[in-house]
């Protein structure tokens, strides 16, 4: 079977997202991948240079806000060689069609064997697109596009189960949420969680500090990620009389709230926000933390977690979605109630005061990384995925 030409759909390139990334530039050496974006010519020649890609697999989609003269007259010459496009602007609103088509202008000349919407919030174009290719399509979901986007429609995904080829879920939460939401499983599907770089995330020997408790969080400074409870839960170890320091890694939109709260609950000693940092500089936090805390409200899977695990660390994380499929509680950490601060208390307290136990449960995570989450198993998933969309009838 020879390779498919598959075009992955992002918002812009993944400059900031190590998880995609990863992905695509690993998937480029199985199979002919493409990358479709709304994005600077900047930021794609940054990645292209960055990650050894030649320049035109990143391709850029044209904006519905700026109709630029060289996107009309390519538009206007595919629509001289293709019936399915002259049809499609003729049908309906032409400045609105011509808009749309616009948008997605590289596909109808790069024509993809496949068309994978890393987020399902971006597939649900599928209808148009399927009116107007030959191509396959496939719809990712992550976590944010199923958990809260369009809750309020619950029609929301309707044309994307009805007209998606394929399904890749991050977890099994995410596909028990999907068939809330309508999905039916009569389609091609996957289950394929994230996946790191085993390699780069192995833990070095460190001297671990014996006179406080380091705990460390990693990711965007936003309500889904819990920070209020977790800011919460440190008031209660501080009136427990445990000796810690949390560290939190990331930026965001809730900075300042997350300042107040700190200086609000006098946890000014005890707490650092770090900014964002590179992965250099995450592992080294990580390699000299004691315990890993994700307190998110919703979550789909979180590669952080995964990294943290990678690293020796436990975690105690809450049940938001794909995180009780992340930690075995109980084995690599514990699983608790998101919004209940005082449990993640609890569990961090029993952590400080058991040590060798849960240097036990840090080898049980870095097992399990390596048994499941390598990005190389993760790759082999895609390639057969693509595989069996391709060559379905």
């Amino acid at each position: 079977m020879p390779k498919p030409k598959v075009l992955s759909v992002m918002h812009d390139v993944p400059l900031q997202s190590s998880f995609l990334t990863e992905k695509f530039v690993r998937l480029g050496k199985e199979v002919d991948m493409h990358m479709l974006v709304w994005d600077s010519e900047k930021n794609a020649q940054l990645f292209a240079t960055s990650h050894s890609i030649t320049r035109s697999k990143i391709h850029l989609g044209g904006s519905k806000h700026t109709l630029s003269l060289m996107n009309v007259f390519t538009l206007l010459y595919l629509s001289i060689f293709n019936s399915r496009i002259r049809k499609f602007l003729f049908d309906g609103s032409f400045i609105k069609n011509v808009k749309k088509v616009i948008t997605y202008l590289p596909i109808f000349s790069l024509k993809p064997d496949i068309i994978h919407f890393e987020f399902g919030i971006l597939a649900r174009e599928t209808v148009m697109l399927k009116k107007l290719t030959d191509a396959k399509m496939i719809a990712s979901f992550r976590g944010y596009d199923m958990y809260y986007t369009g809750l309020d429609d619950k029609d929301y995904y309707k044309n994307v189960w009805q007209h998606a080829d394929g399904f890749h879920f991050l977890g099994n939460d995410l596909k028990q949420h999907a068939m809330k939401r309508g999905y039916t499983t009569n389609k091609i599907e996957a289950i394929i969680p994230p996946a790191i770089d085993t390699d780069f995330f192995t833990p070095t020997k460190a001297e671990k500090a014996d006179d406080v408790f380091n705990i460390v969080s990693v990711g965007r400074l936003t309500w889904r990620k819990g920070y209020d409870n977790a800011l919460q839960a440190m008031r209660h170890l501080k009136d427990q009389g445990i000796p810690f320091h949390y560290t939190i890694v990331g930026d965001g939109e809730h900075l300042r709230a997350m300042q107040f709260m700190i200086q609000d609950l006098r946890l000014e000693k005890n707490i650092t926000l770090a900014g964002s940092l590179n992965r250099d500089a995450i592992k080294i936090l990580l390699n000299n933390s004691h315990l890993f805390l994700q307190a998110s409200v919703s979550e789909g899977f979180c590669n952080a977690v995964i990294e943290a695990q990678a690293m020796g660390l436990p975690v105690v994380a809450t049940d938001a979605g794909g995180l009780p499929e992340n930690v075995v509680d109980g084995v690599t950490g514990f699983i608790v109630s998101r919004w209940d601060a005082k449990a993640m208390a609890d569990k961090i307290a029993w952590c400080y005061q058991n040590r060798n136990t849960l240097v036990q449960m840090g080898e049980q995570g870095k097992q399990r990384v390596k048994e499941h989450f390598r990005v190389e198993d993760q790759i082999n998933k895609f390639v057969e995925f693509y595989n069996r969309v391709y060559a379905a009838s």
